[in-house]
Protein backbone atom coordinates (compact mmCIF):
# COMPACT_ATOMS: atom_id res chain seq x y z
CA UNK A 1 0.00 0.00 0.00
CA UNK A 2 2.68 2.18 0.71
CA UNK A 3 4.26 1.42 -2.80
CA UNK A 4 0.42 2.28 -4.20
CA UNK A 5 1.25 5.92 -2.14
CA UNK A 6 4.34 6.56 -3.87
CA UNK A 7 3.28 5.67 -7.05
CA UNK A 8 0.33 8.33 -6.85
CA UNK A 9 2.70 10.78 -5.70
CA UNK A 10 4.93 10.49 -8.75
CA UNK A 11 2.53 10.37 -10.81
CA UNK A 12 1.20 14.12 -9.17
CA UNK A 13 1.64 17.28 -11.15
CA UNK A 14 1.11 20.99 -9.81
CA UNK A 15 -0.73 22.05 -12.81
CA UNK A 16 -0.39 25.84 -12.49
CA UNK A 17 -0.55 26.26 -15.84
CA UNK A 18 0.55 29.81 -17.53
CA UNK A 19 -1.63 32.38 -15.42
CA UNK A 20 -0.47 35.80 -14.73
CA UNK A 21 0.91 36.17 -11.44
CA UNK A 22 -1.86 38.89 -10.23
CA UNK A 23 -4.67 36.20 -11.42
CA UNK A 24 -2.88 33.20 -9.16
CA UNK A 25 -2.59 35.52 -6.54
CA UNK A 26 -6.70 36.63 -6.69
CA UNK A 27 -7.32 32.51 -7.11
CA UNK A 28 -5.58 31.17 -4.05
CA UNK A 29 -8.21 31.56 -1.35
CA UNK A 30 -7.96 28.41 0.60
CA UNK A 31 -3.71 27.87 1.68
CA UNK A 32 -3.12 24.27 2.26
CA UNK A 33 0.77 22.42 3.07
CA UNK A 34 1.24 20.20 0.13
CA UNK A 35 3.73 17.60 -0.88
CA UNK A 36 6.58 19.35 -2.85
CA UNK A 37 10.18 18.34 -4.13
CA UNK A 38 11.52 19.13 -0.74
CA UNK A 39 8.58 18.32 1.92
CA UNK A 40 5.47 19.97 2.65
CA UNK A 41 5.30 23.39 1.48
CA UNK A 42 2.32 26.13 1.46
CA UNK A 43 0.40 27.21 -1.55
CA UNK A 44 -2.60 28.97 -2.65
CA UNK A 45 -5.46 26.45 -3.76
CA UNK A 46 -8.52 28.08 -5.97
CA UNK A 47 -11.83 26.31 -5.36
CA UNK A 48 -11.61 23.94 -8.00
CA UNK A 49 -8.99 22.26 -6.30
CA UNK A 50 -5.92 23.67 -9.00
CA UNK A 51 -2.63 25.02 -6.98
CA UNK A 52 -1.80 28.48 -7.93
CA UNK A 53 1.20 29.23 -6.14
CA UNK A 54 3.48 28.99 -3.69
CA UNK A 55 3.28 30.83 -0.39
CA UNK A 56 6.71 30.39 0.72
CA UNK A 57 10.56 30.95 -0.79
CA UNK A 58 11.47 26.86 -0.95
CA UNK A 59 13.54 25.30 1.56
CA UNK A 60 13.82 21.14 2.65
CA UNK A 61 11.37 21.42 5.30
CA UNK A 62 7.61 20.19 6.26
CA UNK A 63 5.52 23.91 6.47
CA UNK A 64 2.38 22.70 7.67
CA UNK A 65 -0.68 24.58 9.79
CA UNK A 66 -1.38 27.72 8.11
CA UNK A 67 -3.16 30.34 10.02
CA UNK A 68 -4.50 33.29 8.13
CA UNK A 69 -5.30 36.91 9.95
CA UNK A 70 -8.49 38.34 9.45
CA UNK A 71 -6.94 40.62 7.51
CA UNK A 72 -5.88 38.60 5.10
CA UNK A 73 -2.12 40.13 5.35
CA UNK A 74 -0.16 37.16 7.23
CA UNK A 75 0.45 33.48 7.41
CA UNK A 76 1.21 32.39 10.71
CA UNK A 77 2.38 28.55 10.14
CA UNK A 78 4.42 25.69 12.16
CA UNK A 79 7.97 24.92 10.58
CA UNK A 80 10.39 22.70 11.43
CA UNK A 81 13.09 24.91 9.23
CA UNK A 82 16.30 25.54 11.16
CA UNK A 83 15.43 22.89 13.07
CA UNK A 84 16.48 19.18 13.76
CA UNK A 85 13.37 17.99 15.37
CA UNK A 86 9.92 19.51 16.58
CA UNK A 87 8.76 22.90 14.86
CA UNK A 88 8.35 26.57 15.70
CA UNK A 89 6.24 29.18 14.45
CA UNK A 90 6.86 31.61 11.42
CA UNK A 91 5.49 33.95 9.63
CA UNK A 92 5.04 35.55 6.57
CA UNK A 93 3.05 38.02 4.19
CA UNK A 94 0.45 36.29 1.94
CA UNK A 95 1.81 36.41 -1.35
CA UNK A 96 3.90 34.79 -4.02
CA UNK A 97 6.97 32.84 -2.80
CA UNK A 98 7.28 35.43 0.31
CA UNK A 99 10.01 35.10 2.54
CA UNK A 100 9.39 34.28 6.19
CA UNK A 101 10.29 35.36 9.68
CA UNK A 102 10.34 33.24 12.97
CA UNK A 103 8.25 34.43 15.85
CA UNK A 104 9.63 31.45 17.89
CA UNK A 105 12.24 29.02 19.61
CA UNK A 106 11.93 27.95 22.61
CA UNK A 107 10.18 24.43 22.61
CA UNK A 108 8.19 22.71 20.29
CA UNK A 109 5.45 25.43 18.52
CA UNK A 110 2.62 24.39 16.93
CA UNK A 111 -1.19 24.96 16.06
CA UNK A 112 -1.10 28.75 15.64
CA UNK A 113 -4.57 30.62 15.24
CA UNK A 114 -5.14 34.06 15.16
CA UNK A 115 -7.33 36.49 17.47
CA UNK A 116 -9.86 37.55 16.19
CA UNK A 117 -8.60 41.25 16.17
CA UNK A 118 -5.87 40.14 14.76
CA UNK A 119 -3.40 41.30 17.48
CA UNK A 120 -2.09 37.93 18.74
CA UNK A 121 -1.48 34.66 18.05
CA UNK A 122 -2.64 31.77 20.28
CA UNK A 123 -1.06 28.09 20.14
CA UNK A 124 0.63 25.51 22.00
CA UNK A 125 4.01 24.91 23.50
CA UNK A 126 6.05 22.94 25.70
CA UNK A 127 8.40 25.72 26.48
CA UNK A 128 7.89 25.63 29.76
CA UNK A 129 7.75 22.25 31.44
CA UNK A 130 7.48 19.86 28.27
CA UNK A 131 4.06 19.04 28.36
CA UNK A 132 1.54 21.37 25.86
CA UNK A 133 0.24 24.59 27.21
CA UNK A 134 -0.75 27.08 25.70
CA UNK A 135 0.52 30.90 25.06
CA UNK A 136 -0.48 34.01 23.82
CA UNK A 137 1.99 36.02 21.69
CA UNK A 138 0.92 40.01 20.20
CA UNK A 139 1.77 40.72 16.49
CA UNK A 140 2.87 43.83 15.10
CA UNK A 141 3.80 44.41 11.41
CA UNK A 142 4.90 40.80 10.81
CA UNK A 143 6.91 40.70 14.05
CA UNK A 144 6.21 39.04 17.79
CA UNK A 145 5.89 42.25 20.00
CA UNK A 146 6.74 41.27 23.40
CA UNK A 147 7.13 38.14 24.85
CA UNK A 148 4.64 34.99 24.85
CA UNK A 149 2.29 34.86 27.70
CA UNK A 150 1.04 31.51 29.21
CA UNK A 151 -2.36 31.06 28.99
CA UNK A 152 -3.11 27.68 30.55
CA UNK A 153 -0.94 24.98 33.33
CA UNK A 154 -3.14 21.95 33.94
CA UNK A 155 -1.48 18.45 34.16
CA UNK A 156 -3.09 17.55 30.09
CA UNK A 157 -1.51 18.79 27.20
CA UNK A 158 -3.76 21.78 26.08
CA UNK A 159 -3.58 21.64 22.33
CA UNK A 160 -5.40 23.05 18.71
CA UNK A 161 -6.98 26.09 20.22
CA UNK A 162 -9.27 28.50 18.34
CA UNK A 163 -10.43 31.22 19.65
CA UNK A 164 -14.36 32.88 20.01
CA UNK A 165 -15.27 36.53 18.67
CA UNK A 166 -15.88 37.20 22.50
CA UNK A 167 -12.09 35.83 23.30
CA UNK A 168 -12.79 32.36 25.01
CA UNK A 169 -10.55 29.29 23.90
CA UNK A 170 -11.59 26.47 22.40
CA UNK A 171 -9.04 23.35 22.86
CA UNK A 172 -8.27 20.04 23.30
CA UNK A 173 -7.11 18.74 26.41
CA UNK A 174 -5.13 15.53 26.08
CA UNK A 175 -4.45 13.01 29.02
CA UNK A 176 -1.51 10.50 28.52
CA UNK A 177 -2.27 7.09 30.83
CA UNK A 178 1.22 5.62 31.64
CA UNK A 179 -0.53 2.23 31.80
CA UNK A 180 2.63 -0.20 30.96
CA UNK A 181 -0.01 -3.12 29.70
CA UNK A 182 -1.63 -0.64 27.77
CA UNK A 183 -0.15 2.95 27.59
CA UNK A 184 -3.34 5.03 25.57
CA UNK A 185 -4.41 8.94 26.06
CA UNK A 186 -8.19 10.29 26.05
CA UNK A 187 -8.85 13.88 24.74
CA UNK A 188 -11.45 15.81 25.74
CA UNK A 189 -12.57 19.66 24.51
CA UNK A 190 -12.31 22.36 27.09
CA UNK A 191 -12.92 26.02 26.99
CA UNK A 192 -11.26 29.00 28.63
CA UNK A 193 -12.56 32.06 29.20
CA UNK A 194 -11.61 35.35 28.61
CA UNK A 195 -11.28 35.91 32.44
CA UNK A 196 -9.10 32.56 32.99
CA UNK A 197 -11.94 30.20 33.86
CA UNK A 198 -12.27 26.54 32.41
CA UNK A 199 -14.81 24.16 31.36
CA UNK A 200 -15.23 20.81 30.05
CA UNK A 201 -17.56 21.16 26.87
CA UNK A 202 -17.34 17.55 25.62
CA UNK A 203 -17.03 14.49 27.88
CA UNK A 204 -14.40 12.83 25.51
CA UNK A 205 -12.79 10.29 25.65
CA UNK A 206 -11.44 10.58 21.90
CA UNK A 207 -12.77 14.30 21.00
CA UNK A 208 -9.85 17.11 19.59
CA UNK A 209 -9.40 19.57 16.82
CA UNK A 210 -11.90 21.91 17.95
CA UNK A 211 -12.80 24.80 15.56
CA UNK A 212 -15.43 27.54 16.64
CA UNK A 213 -17.71 29.28 14.03
CA UNK A 214 -17.45 32.96 12.92
CA UNK A 215 -20.73 33.76 14.75
CA UNK A 216 -19.25 32.21 18.05
CA UNK A 217 -22.58 29.35 18.00
CA UNK A 218 -21.20 26.15 16.81
CA UNK A 219 -18.25 24.24 17.14
CA UNK A 220 -17.37 21.72 14.85
CA UNK A 221 -14.36 19.17 16.86
CA UNK A 222 -12.83 15.40 15.19
CA UNK A 223 -14.29 12.40 17.46
CA UNK A 224 -12.65 8.53 17.24
CA UNK A 225 -15.48 5.82 16.90
CA UNK A 226 -14.47 2.49 17.28
CA UNK A 227 -15.26 0.55 14.11
CA UNK A 228 -14.04 -2.94 12.23
CA UNK A 229 -12.31 -2.38 9.59
CA UNK A 230 -10.95 -4.86 6.93
CA UNK A 231 -11.33 -7.49 10.33
CA UNK A 232 -9.29 -4.90 12.48
CA UNK A 233 -10.76 -2.91 15.37
CA UNK A 234 -9.54 0.75 14.33
CA UNK A 235 -10.27 4.20 15.64
CA UNK A 236 -11.84 6.25 13.03
CA UNK A 237 -11.92 9.78 13.01
CA UNK A 238 -14.76 11.62 12.10
CA UNK A 239 -16.42 15.16 11.90
CA UNK A 240 -18.91 16.17 14.86
CA UNK A 241 -20.48 19.41 15.12
CA UNK A 242 -22.45 21.12 18.57
CA UNK A 243 -23.84 23.48 19.63
CA UNK A 244 -21.85 26.33 22.09
CA UNK A 245 -24.12 25.99 24.57
CA UNK A 246 -23.95 24.17 28.11
CA UNK A 247 -26.39 20.75 27.52
CA UNK A 248 -26.01 20.46 23.80
CA UNK A 249 -25.36 17.49 22.25
CA UNK A 250 -22.98 16.55 19.71
CA UNK A 251 -23.72 14.98 16.22
CA UNK A 252 -21.80 14.12 13.41
CA UNK A 253 -21.32 16.59 10.43
CA UNK A 254 -20.24 13.99 7.88
CA UNK A 255 -19.16 10.31 7.73
CA UNK A 256 -16.40 8.65 5.84
CA UNK A 257 -15.57 5.63 7.52
CA UNK A 258 -12.62 4.97 5.28
CA UNK A 259 -10.57 7.54 6.40
CA UNK A 260 -9.35 9.84 9.57
CA UNK A 261 -10.51 13.70 9.84
CA UNK A 262 -8.65 16.30 11.06
CA UNK A 263 -8.04 20.45 11.21
CA UNK A 264 -11.20 21.47 10.87
CA UNK A 265 -11.29 25.05 10.08
CA UNK A 266 -14.48 27.70 9.04
CA UNK A 267 -14.69 29.59 5.91
CA UNK A 268 -15.22 33.17 6.94
CA UNK A 269 -18.89 33.18 6.29
CA UNK A 270 -19.60 30.02 8.28
CA UNK A 271 -21.27 28.11 5.39
CA UNK A 272 -18.10 25.85 4.74
CA UNK A 273 -16.10 23.80 6.98
CA UNK A 274 -12.50 22.65 5.68
CA UNK A 275 -10.27 19.38 6.66
CA UNK A 276 -7.71 17.25 6.30
CA UNK A 277 -8.57 13.87 5.36
CA UNK A 278 -6.20 10.71 5.88
CA UNK A 279 -6.27 7.57 3.92
CA UNK A 280 -4.25 4.96 5.94
CA UNK A 281 -3.22 1.33 5.59
CA UNK A 282 -3.99 -1.55 7.54
CA UNK A 283 -0.73 -0.94 9.95
CA UNK A 284 -2.60 2.56 10.60
CA UNK A 285 0.23 4.79 8.87
CA UNK A 286 -0.44 7.13 6.59
CA UNK A 287 -0.90 6.39 2.57
CA UNK A 288 -2.35 9.61 1.16
CA UNK A 289 -3.43 12.86 2.53
CA UNK A 290 -6.62 15.32 0.66
CA UNK A 291 -8.47 18.77 1.78
CA UNK A 292 -11.83 17.98 1.99
CA UNK A 293 -15.06 20.71 2.48
CA UNK A 294 -18.36 20.30 3.79
CA UNK A 295 -21.74 22.97 2.65
CA UNK A 296 -22.74 22.72 6.29
CA UNK A 297 -25.97 24.70 4.84
CA UNK A 298 -27.15 21.38 3.29
CA UNK A 299 -29.50 19.17 4.70
CA UNK A 300 -27.58 15.56 3.90
CA UNK A 301 -23.97 17.54 4.07
CA UNK A 302 -21.48 15.91 1.29
CA UNK A 303 -17.71 16.09 1.15
CA UNK A 304 -15.74 17.24 -1.30
CA UNK A 305 -12.10 17.20 -2.51
CA UNK A 306 -9.89 19.83 -3.50
CA UNK A 307 -8.33 17.77 -6.03
CA UNK A 308 -5.65 19.60 -9.01
CA UNK A 309 -6.64 18.93 -12.06
CA UNK A 310 -2.84 18.31 -13.13
CA UNK A 311 -2.80 14.81 -10.81
CA UNK A 312 -3.07 13.38 -7.24
CA UNK A 313 -1.25 15.87 -4.47
CA UNK A 314 -1.09 14.92 -0.77
CA UNK A 315 -2.43 18.00 1.35
CA UNK A 316 -3.18 18.70 4.59
CA UNK A 317 -4.06 21.43 6.75
CA UNK A 318 -5.92 23.81 5.50
CA UNK A 319 -6.49 27.56 6.03
CA UNK A 320 -9.15 29.78 4.62
CA UNK A 321 -8.67 33.93 3.42
CA UNK A 322 -11.21 36.22 4.79
CA UNK A 323 -12.80 36.47 1.38
CA UNK A 324 -15.87 35.38 -0.96
CA UNK A 325 -15.89 31.90 -1.51
CA UNK A 326 -17.08 30.68 -5.40
CA UNK A 327 -20.23 28.31 -4.46
CA UNK A 328 -20.54 27.31 -7.80
CA UNK A 329 -17.04 26.32 -8.37
CA UNK A 330 -16.79 24.50 -4.85
CA UNK A 331 -20.09 22.52 -5.49
CA UNK A 332 -18.35 21.35 -8.96
CA UNK A 333 -15.60 19.49 -6.78
CA UNK A 334 -15.72 15.51 -6.94
CA UNK A 335 -17.30 13.52 -4.16
CA UNK A 336 -14.56 12.81 -1.77
CA UNK A 337 -14.67 9.10 -1.28
CA UNK A 338 -15.68 8.75 -5.05
CA UNK A 339 -12.84 10.36 -6.20
CA UNK A 340 -10.21 8.63 -3.43
CA UNK A 341 -11.20 5.66 -5.14
CA UNK A 342 -10.47 7.09 -8.49
CA UNK A 343 -6.98 8.23 -7.04
CA UNK A 344 -6.05 4.75 -5.79
CA UNK A 345 -7.66 2.87 -8.61
CA UNK A 346 -4.93 4.64 -10.66
CA UNK A 347 -2.41 4.52 -8.53
CA UNK A 348 -2.82 0.46 -8.14
CA UNK A 349 -2.82 0.73 -11.98
CA UNK A 350 0.44 2.80 -12.71
CA UNK A 351 1.90 0.14 -10.13
CA UNK A 352 1.42 -2.67 -12.06
CA UNK A 353 2.83 -1.06 -15.25
CA UNK A 354 5.96 -0.55 -13.11
CA UNK A 355 6.19 -3.73 -11.44
CA UNK A 356 4.61 -6.50 -13.47
CA UNK A 357 4.00 -9.78 -12.18
CA UNK A 358 6.64 -12.39 -13.02
CA UNK A 359 4.87 -15.09 -15.41
CA UNK A 360 4.32 -18.66 -13.31
CA UNK A 361 6.31 -21.31 -13.76
CA UNK A 362 6.23 -23.56 -16.83
CA UNK A 363 4.86 -26.42 -15.75
CA UNK A 364 7.34 -29.46 -15.32
CA UNK A 365 7.73 -31.95 -18.26
CA UNK A 366 5.87 -35.54 -17.65
CA UNK A 367 8.07 -37.82 -17.41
Amino acid sequence: MRRLALAAVAAATLGCGGAPVRSRLERGVIVASELGPDGMRLVGIAENGDSQFALVVPAAARDIRPAISPDGAWVVFASTRERVDGTSLWIVPLGIEGVPVRLTSAGIDSHPTWTPDGRAIVFASTRARGDFDLWRLAIANGRAAGEPERLTSATTHEVMPSVARDGSILYAAVTVVEDPASPHATSRIEERTPGGAIRAVTEGPTDGAPAVSPDGGTIVFTRGIQRTLLELSVVDTELWRVARRPGARAAPLVELPLTDEEDPVWSPDGRYVFATSVLRGADRRALFSSVVHVDVRDTAPVARMLQDRGGAIPRLTPAIRPRALDAKALRADPEYLLELTRIMAAAIAIHKQQHPEPPPPAPEAAP
